[in-house]
């Protein structure tokens, strides 16, 4: 199965299991509040509402990063489907609670192990001690840009998948508590993304930085280097005017000849470059 072909399962999974995890949880609490079979519903309505407050979470804190595994939530989600389940072992009537705990449990370990992946990572193109290959961009004026103007600087380079994305928006926001370490060291920040000019530049008044913000057109420079994801944005979001084509999350640090000296292709869309790293690679 081709990776497009994947990605476009998971950007349908994604919406499909928030949507029912908040369903669940309405329902849940409706049934509790009625006081119909709570021993069975306070299970599935806690182990739902886990999941409702993790993706709330991401976009009401903004959380740059988590853990690979999510231990906190996946203890508590597994653990209320259990409950739930023991529960039922004591009720003369079936009920549908236990089901739908061992959905919403099967949803989120999907979630952590197949949707938070993505899939080995080249460095063909993204190598440290490596020259990057000629890339060009737009700024959100729809000047054009190349990495061959960039020459004569070290500058740290994201590629982000648009503001839509809360963990892309939490990464932006970090760099500024290490804005004056980034200076101090030379280099200048620039962020790309494929979302329209006019998203971009909105992106940039919010977050208030003197960066450079780039749109890559038709994903150019993604394909390039070889960092694209075919069909990554969630079903649906492309009604708001973003690219359906989005880059993995890809974080290097470029010297004043356009040469690779840091460089993260992680392989977990939830697992972002710490700034405090890229500062230690670089006084290092």
């Amino acid at each position: 199965m081709s990776e497009a072909i994947v990605n476009r399962l998971k950007s349908i999974f994604l919406v499909a299991f928030v949507t029912y995890a908040v369903f669940v949880t309405i329902i849940g609490v409706m049934l509790i509040a009625k006081g119909a079979d709570r021993s069975l519903w306070i299970g599935v309505t806690v182990a739902a509402a886990t999941i409702v407050i993790f993706f709330a979470r991401l976009y009401l804190t903004k959380v740059p990063r988590t853990s690979p595994g999510l231990m906190g939530f996946s203890i508590s989600v597994f653990g209320a489907t259990m409950y739930s389940i023991f529960q039922s072992y004591d009720q003369q009537v079936p009920s549908y609670a236990p089901i739908l705990g061992m959905i919403a449990l099967a949803g989120w370990a999907a979630y952590v192990a197949w949707y938070s992946d993505l899939g080995d990572r080249s460095k063909d193109k993204i190598k440290e001690g490596k020259r990057l290959p000629k890339i060009e961009f737009e700024d959100y004026d729809g000047n054009h840009v190349s990495s061959e103007d960039w020459k004569g600087k070290k500058r740290l380079v994201i590629f982000y998948r648009g503001n839509w994305c809360p963990i892309c928006t939490a990464q932006v926001k970090e760099l500024g508590d290490f804005e004056k370490d980034f200076k101090e060291l030379g280099v200048r920040i620039t962020l790309i993304s494929p979302q329209s000019h006019q998203k971009s530049k909105n992106h940039a008044n919010r977050v208030g930085m003197d960066y450079d913000f780039l749109v890559d057109v038709d994903n150019r420079a993604a394909k390039v280097l070889g960092i694209l994801s075919e069909n990554g944005l969630p079903a649906g979001f492309e009604v708001l005017g973003y690219e359906t084509d989005v880059p993995k999350p890809t974080t290097f640090v470029l010297d004043e000849n356009g040469k690779v000296i840091f460089a993260d292709l992680t392989t977990n869309y939830r697992l972002r470059t710490r700034p405090e790293d890229i500062v230690e690679a670089l006084k290092g």
